[in-house]
């Protein structure tokens, strides 16, 4: 058996290859940015510092969405909950973590409470449409797993009647 038997790049799909291209950006990216903050955190002048401690919170932001996805969507930490409790603390969690974010980093006029509501109202709005969308998602794929299931089945019941 050779490596090319194990991984054979020249049978990947388009999909695959797609994949493959996005993920290799995103890290590239994250690390470039990084590296990027790193040194303008070091060496940049103090009017520039408003806006790399700003980048320093969406990293921040990025890497709670990951914690808070892998703890409340993955069977590790939590084994038995139903879906939409999963989602309701998920995102009761990362509200609090925005709006801290938003108190200590001023992304938001303090004196303005629009401003705050106006976050609370989208966040809102864009939790109801991903959970939607995310919906969607499930119900397709656990349709198409069943329908495979069902095939697979059927095709291994003849078998065993031969």
């Amino acid at each position: 058996m050779t490596c090319k038997d194990i991984i054979d790049t020249e049978k990947r799909t388009p999909s695959q290859n797609t994949r493959t291209l996005l993920a290799t950006f995103c890290v590239t990216f994250t690390v470039t940015m990084v590296v990027c903050l790193v040194f303008g955190t070091l060496f940049a002048d103090e009017e520039s510092k408003q806006s790399i401690m700003y980048s320093w919170s969406v990293l921040g932001v990025c890497a709670c969405v990951a914690v808070l996805q892998f703890v409340f969507f993955t069977p590790t930490l939590i084994k038995q909950m139903a879906y939409p409790t999963r989602l309701l603390l998920f995102g009761v969690c990362l509200y609090v973590v925005l709006a801290a974010l938003a108190v200590v980093m001023s992304w938001l006029p303090t004196e303005m409470v629009g401003a705050r509501v106006t976050f609370t109202v989208m966040y809102l709005i864009i939790l109801v449409v991903a959970t939607a969308l995310f919906a969607v998602k499930h119900r397709h794929e656990e349709r198409i797993l069943n329908e495979r299931l069902c095939e697979y089945r059927r095709k291994n019941s003849y078998k065993h009647i031969d």
